[in-house]
């Protein structure tokens, strides 16, 4: 299983986790559900922006040496 798809999972448990305990009204599902998907949505936009800013230096870096090698 690949690190950032465990890394989402984890995070989006302790949201659930989160959620669940901070839930006011009286359907606590529906807390810990919200939770759960807001911390996974917000890492994975994290970690896709991680990706693309990697995939940016390496294309750079492809153009370098294909200008200067």
């Amino acid at each position: 299983m690949p690190t950032w798809l465990i890394v989402i999972l984890v995070v989006a448990g302790i949201g659930g986790i989160l959620g669940y305990l901070n839930s006011n009204s009286e359907d606590k599902a529906k807390g810990a559900v919200e939770g759960a998907a807001t911390a996974g949505l917000g890492c994975g936009y994290i970690i896709l922006q991680i990706f693309l800013a990697l995939l940016g230096i390496w294309i750079l870096f492809k153009i370098g040496s294909w200008l200067f090698g």
